[in-house]
């Protein structure tokens, strides 16, 4: 259940989409103008602000969402308007809004532009770290604000032309020009090793932004206007997200990305395939308990559960070959999906979707440390259990954790293929990228142990304290550091917020496994020791 401020003076259309989206589960309040926005949200954290252009008052709904941002920094939105004005789009992309809808548009439309909104967590930096020795210790990390500066230029970058995009506000022509702009930088982007490319990069970037106001005449040599005239389609009709754009370079131009997993794999076909007939054989189709609803990609679709709807999980379709079989095994062994049956000359591989994850679950503003342990306490036990039969993962989230209504929450998959995935890479790309959700000690070991699975536990731990979202992205990286000076003074401004559990959040999260608990199970009781059963 997400928190929605809607905000429409239009009392009869609010009204409809407020039965709606709470029949989809979601909290929504409601406000006719800027003035009441903001009030509301002076006193309630949300998720996402929805919002109309033309609204009563003096200020308009880009107005209200520009003052909404300085009290929720990181809150979402969507921008709704039935009237064609240029500068609108400009002003919305400026303030990095989700989504754009025109009036009048299919209620479905908006159901899926807010799931999409909600559930799509920003990308990671792909944050190039230089590695230091230091004598007597174990690898340290140096970070260089300056490539964190590209990144977060490159992101706000990669918003405001999906949000042109989706907004008419370029024509085919202009937005074809753009995207050759685009296509260069992102091409450099992925090659880009030095901190001199770094800088240059940043400002490429920032005059990109400038350029898409005022687009010059390109050309590319590599993707041809029709090539990207089909993307385009994908994005107006709301098949695309500005996250896939930000990958649509790399797996066009980069045929090793599209193999690293079934995702880039299927995403790149979602980018750049040929648009497939609605008339496809396995649409309607129900496969052991699954319907097949609609197409995500190319042999992806999205299912529907007959005994728990609403799920959103995904369907893979393998024709039969000695390639499906080699898929299917690695998808099975790493428990992220589970084959359906098959039949028909094909696999049907079920994905689980993250409707009912922890991380959709949490109340933005986040809950007590005692709520947050009552959570996690059967996760603890579920992967102490995993402990006792000498199975390690060192790598999960939130969105691996199901929150079911009514039931505990529990792990849905515990694989160690992520962890060791991103120690290869570390090393086969000579660069390091920042692995959120793998223990710190994946840079420098190769295999998981029982103390990496409690550096994981820890984190989850307060993210969940915190509703999900860090407060900062500093926090994030540093948190990968606790026990160093430099963390544990960053951290000593949330010791408040977490108490009485800072103590074992330390041990769990130190950046040495040496100092962390002798085991999930000296954690454990320490914790009930707190929180008695």
């Amino acid at each position: 259940m997400a928190s929605l401020l809607l905000i429409e003076d239009d009392l009869g259309f609010a009204s409809t989409l407020i039965d709606l989206l709470e029949d989809q589960g979601h909290r929504v309040v409601q406000a006719s103008n800027a003035a009441a926005a903001l009030e509301l949200a002076r006193n309630t954290a949300f998720h996402l602000v929805l919002t109309d252009v033309r609204i009563a008052g003096d200020t308009d709904g880009v107005g209200a969402l520009e003052s909404i941002q300085t009290l929720q920094p990181k809150i979402r939105s969507i921008i709704m308007t039935g009237y064609a004005d240029k500068e609108v789009p400009v002003r919305a992309a400026q303030l990095h809004a989700d989504d754009y809808l025109h009036k009048p548009f299919k209620l479905r439309a908006l159901v899926q532009a807010i799931q999409a909104v909600l559930e799509r967590e920003a990308p990671f930096r792909s944050l190039f770290q230089r590695v230091a020795q230091v004598p007597g210790q174990v690898l340290r990390w140096a970070f260089d604000s300056r490539l964190q500066q590209l990144n977060d230029q490159r992101l706000g970058c990669g918003k405001q032309f999906f949000l042109l995009l989706r907004s008419n506000h370029l024509n085919r022509t202009s937005a074809y020009h753009v995207y050759c702009a685009w296509e260069k930088l992102e091409r450099d982007y992925l090659q880009a090793t030095t901190p001199a490319h770094w800088s240059h990069l940043n400002k490429a970037y920032g005059d990109f932004k400038l350029e898409m106001t005022r687009p010059q005449a390109r050309n590319s040599t590599t993707t041809p206007a029709k090539l990207f005239e089909q993307l385009l389609d994908k994005i107006l009709s709301g098949r695309v997200e500005w996250v896939h754009l930000l990958k649509a370079v790399q797996l066009l131009h980069f045929p090793e990305a599209r193999r690293e997993n079934v995702e880039s794999y299927c995403t790149y076909h979602w980018l750049w395939s040929q648009p497939v007939s609605e008339e496809d054989v396995f649409l309607g189709q129900t496969i052991s308990g699954y319907k097949l609803k609609s197409l995500r990609s190319p042999r992806l679709y999205e299912a529907a559960s007959l005994a728990h709807p609403g799920q959103g999980d995904l369907v893979l379709v393998l024709s039969e070959g000695p390639e499906a079989v080699s898929l299917i095994g690695q998808e099975h062994s790493s428990g992220r999906a589970t084959l359906l049956e098959s039949s028909q000359g094909h696999h049907f591989l079920l994905y689980r979707g993250q409707a009912l994850s922890l991380r959709m679950s949490l109340p933005p503003e986040g809950v007590s440390p005692e709520r947050a342990w009552r959570l996690l306490r059967t996760v603890f036990y579920q992967v102490d259990a995993f402990h006792q039969q000498g199975q390690y993962s060192g790598s999960f989230s939130m969105r691996d954790i199901d929150s079911i209504p009514g039931e505990p929450c529990r792990l849905n998959s515990f694989s160690d293929r992520a962890y060791r995935h991103q120690h290869l890479s570390m090393n086969k790309a000579g660069a390091l990228n920042l692995a959120l959700y793998s223990a710190p000690e994946v840079y420098q070991q190769p295999v998981p142990t029982a103390a990496s699975d409690l550096a994981v536990l820890g984190r989850i731990l307060f993210e969940v304290i915190c509703g999900g979202e860090y407060p900062d992205p500093e926090t994030r990286i540093k948190l990968r550091y606790l026990g160093s000076d430099m963390a544990n003074q960053h951290f000593r401004q949330f010791v408040p917020r977490i108490e009485p559990l800072a103590r074992p959040f330390y041990r769990l999260c130190h950046w040495d496994p040496a100092q962390r608990y002798t085991s999930l199970r000296e954690a454990i009781l320490a914790i009930e020791a707190i929180f008695p059963p």
